[in-house]
């Protein structure tokens, strides 16, 4: 019986700071004045330094990136729709950062 009140409890503080880092992002985005705010520029690029959190990454783009795999997280480029950025993070923590040209698109 006990075992049981400690997997729910377990089960119940999960999805609770699930949903606080979610909902933290939202209300990060819901902040901007403009939709496209919540993707990156160039200046907020610069600023991504290695060892960063995810959410000081989210703070300073001022919106979530998209994840394309267990690690890398994709923003869109606020202006442009040429290019994105690509962030890389192993433990939480930001260990490599590059612009990246989209699909379809020339830079010419």
């Amino acid at each position: 019986m006990v075992l049981l009140f400690i997997i729910i409890a377990a089960i119940i503080v999960l999805i609770y700071e699930h949903s606080y880092e979610v909902n933290k992002i939202y209300n990060i985005e819901d902040s901007n004045a403009y939709y496209w705010q919540k993707y990156m520029n160039e200046e907020e690029f610069a600023r991504l330094e290695n060892g960063m959190s995810y959410m000081d990454v989210v703070e300073i783009a001022k919106g979530g990136g998209e994840q394309v795999s267990a690690n890398v997280f994709r923003w869109n480029d606020e202006l442009l729709m040429t290019q994105g950025y690509e962030i890389h993070f192993e433990n939480d923590k930001l260990i490599d950062k590059k612009i990246y040209e989209k699909r379809g698109y020339s830079t010419r």
